[in-house]
């Protein structure tokens, strides 16, 4: 995730003057230029409007693929906690969600299926909830094991959420946890680089970014994963999952989500396999421009005034999606989908981008004759495009081992000026090139303020990768993230894996490199 607020930048000690800070141009002769120039990139690209009539019309498909397994056996009753289907070893999350925009409140029926003996031997199931950093956000009304006639026994305990399981369910196969909660969603805004700023209301709409409990990770090494939170950072950790999510909201409105999508009983329904979190928008007042690269369809949606803006986006990824499958692997979902919304700068969730209404407000775009790109808006944007890879396919610790992500997403940016348009890689440097490399082996809570944070995880982290770049040369380097996308794709890595693998290729000549980035010195 990053911001890009022009204040900000200022926090950092940039000393020039930043075209995105620049004063507005003219609109109306840059909305029919960019449009044709888009049209050109992007023939299949079309704007509509998003608000539904009377009934809502699915995007296809209109029924919904049985492709991640996710179904009850029976059908649910208003009280049931009935068992899902486990996923192997991935957890299987379903949702039913009812959105009251104009309560800013969501309802929740959460279940989760875990197939994993360890876990299930500790005697409870853990989860982390971001949403209850902040009293009155997040209210659990009930919680029920499938098969279990009694309440499950549960305690709150800051971020922390555990779930006790009786004698019976330590030894089974698999257990599924039901969970009723209530959302009641605080104004958006926010400020500094945190995930938890995600989840709020605004004129916009709704945006459900870290809104559930999520199972923690376990491992004998370190127990029960638990990420308590943090004002600076990303304070969550995801497993790869599978679900299925339905969210009811009223006529006119929108839910906008990542998966495989339709309309049943009233319901957005969406269905995601192999995903490192869910997350989902309701809206009555955006537009959507789509168009489709390297076979991979993608979606922008912004204010209809945000629309020169949201073609721009959209040329953004129609290069960056076949710059990064080609340089790293395959993009890891069925689509792309970027959403306007009211909060600081850009959130990745898998499939799904959230980035800041501001951002669309203050874009500025290439005088005629000027290369394309020189703006923060499409910085950042390529920035989130980037996390699919490096985040979604390939997960790591965000809150104590942010770099592992931050940092390639970083350098993904670097890529891609230096690529496609090389005219702008002084500009894409200019916000940095003064600051000093500190080390990047540092947990969020660390960092009192947005400023360090990016200096270390995401400047410095970048720098890392370039000079491991410079020491084995492109051949060797591009070679290995493309090795370590496909034996890390669905996993969470580690700062020592990575490291690990990175030295396998490298040799002594990582280790020479080592302390001008990490103290302590892995």
């Amino acid at each position: 995730m990053l911001g890009i607020r022009c204040w900000r930048l200022l926090l950092l000690g940039v000393a020039i003057v930043l075209t995105g800070c620049a004063g507005p141009r003219a609109e109306t002769a840059h909305r029919s230029e960019a449009e044709g120039r888009l049209t050109a990139t992007v023939p299949a690209l079309a704007a509509t409007a998003t608000s539904p009539p009377a009934t809502p019309l699915p995007a296809t498909p209109t029924s919904l693929p049985a492709t991640v397994g996710i179904t009850p056996s029976t059908t649910p009753t208003a009280d049931a906690c009935l068992p899902l289907s486990p996923g192997g070893d991935r957890p299987v999350y379903r949702f039913d969600v009812t959105a009251d925009p104009a309560g800013h409140r969501l309802q929740v029926r959460q279940q989760l299926a875990v197939a994993d003996p360890i876990r299930l031997t500790t005697g409870e199931i853990v989860f982390n909830v971001p949403a209850a950093h902040a009293a009155g956000v997040f209210t659990v009304t009930r919680a029920a094991l499938a098969g279990q006639r009694e309440p499950a026994q549960i305690a709150l305990e800051g971020t922390a959420l555990r779930v006790a399981l009786p004698e019976a369910a330590r030894r089974a196969a698999a257990v599924t946890v039901c969970l009723d909660y209530t959302l009641d969603l605080p104004r958006a805004g926010g400020e500094g680089i945190s995930a938890v700023h995600t989840l709020g209301w605004s004129e916009l709409g709704m945006v459900a970014g870290l809104w559930y409990p999520v199972l923690a990770p376990y491992d004998s090494a370190h127990g029960w994963r638990l990420i308590p939170y943090h004002p600076v950072g990303d304070p969550i950790i995801f497993e790869a999952a599978d679900y299925a999510v339905a969210v009811s909201a009223p006529v006119g409105y929108t839910v906008i989500a990542a998966g495989s999508q339709g309309v049943k009983d009233a319901a957005w329904q969406f269905q995601l396999a192999e995903a490192r979190g869910f997350a989902f928008v309701v809206s009555n007042r955006l537009d959507v421009i789509r168009g489709e690269s390297a076979g991979i369809p993608f979606q922008v949606y912004t204010l209809p005034t945000h629309r020169s803006a949201a073609l721009d986006v959209g040329r953004a990824s129609h290069e960056a999606l076949p710059l990064f499958t080609a340089t790293y692997g395959p993009y890891p979902y069925p689509a792309l989908t970027i959403v306007e919304a009211v909060q600081f700068g850009g959130m990745e969730y898998s499939g799904l981008i959230t980035f800041s209404s501001q951002a669309f407000d203050e874009y500025q775009p290439p005088a005629s004759g000027a290369e394309f790109g020189a703006d923060f808006l499409i910085k950042f944007v390529v920035h989130e495009i980037a996390h699919q890879w490096w985040y979604g396919a390939v997960g790591n610790d965000q809150a104590n081992e942010p770099w592992l992500d931050e940092a390639l997403a970083r350098f993904s940016e670097r890529l891609y000026y230096e690529r496609l348009h090389p005219a702008n890689l002084e500009w894409w440097g200019a916000t940095s090139v003064n600051m000093a490399t500190v080390p990047i082996n540092r947990p969020i809570y660390e960092f009192a303020d947005t400023a360090a944070y990016v200096q270390a995880v995401y400047v410095s982290g970048a720098r890392f990768l370039l000079a491991v770049r410079q020491a084995l040369g492109d051949k060797a380097f591009f070679a290995f993230l493309q090795d370590y996308y496909r034996q890390n794709r669905g996993r969470i890595v580690t700062q020592a894996e990575f490291l690990k693998s990175l030295r396998d290729q490298a040799g002594p000549a990582l280790d020479r490199l080592l302390p001008a980035y990490f103290d302590p010195i892995p």
